[in-house]
């Protein structure tokens, strides 16, 4: 064998061998958590972008019986959207408040969901509207860090809590609709 086969195949497998790692590496799996239990309560904990957060939340939404109430400062995810414009189609009570630069934002999913049958309203007070929760069947809160984008779910470091607690729903729930009182 020469040296310019013997190269060839050295560089075959060692090229082989780096696209077998990325593979395998760049594979995203939902990552199994068990519920922390409080009293008979739980809280669910998921961390992005290892455990799919999107994915745990367009599971949370397609399991909803009633209402949908959303407060989010950054909405782009596609999936998200269109697990609420199902909702919506479905005749869920689905309510969308997002920051008021949700408005203009080109990625923003403001305009989908609006044409979608989702209500919407906008923060339009000084300073920004940060808030990232959810609140489903009056009964569910989704909260944590986890902006609604497909840069939160896939590469930032993000944290994402499901609380299976009414009096916690109760609380949120107020929050939400004071914000939507005074939303335009």
């Amino acid at each position: 064998m020469s040296k310019k086969q013997a190269l060839t195949i050295i560089s075959f497998f060692i090229i082989a061998i780096f696209l077998i790692v990325a593979y395998f590496t760049n594979i995203s799996h939902v990552r199994p958590i068990r519920p922390i239990l409080i009293d008979s309560n739980s809280i669910r904990i998921h961390f992005c972008p290892e455990d799919r957060c999107g994915d745990a939340v367009v599971s949370a939404i397609e399991g909803a019986k009633k209402s949908i109430s959303v407060a989010m400062y950054s909405f782009t995810n596609r999936d998200i959207a269109y697990a609420l414009s199902d909702a919506a189609k479905n005749g869920l009570d689905v309510r969308v408040y997002l920051n008021s630069d949700q408005r203009g934002e080109k990625y923003s999913k403001a305009k989908f969901l609006e044409k979608k049958g989702a209500a919407l309203k906008f923060h339009n007070h000084e300073g920004l509207m940060h808030n990232k929760f959810a609140v489903i069947d009056d009964s569910v809160v989704i909260t944590g860090s986890f902006n609604w984008t497909a840069s939160a779910d896939k590469r930032n470091d993000e944290n994402l809590l499901f609380i299976n607690n009414k009096e916690t729903a109760d609380a949120y729930k107020k929050k939400f609709d004071k914000l939507w009182d005074e939303g335009g």
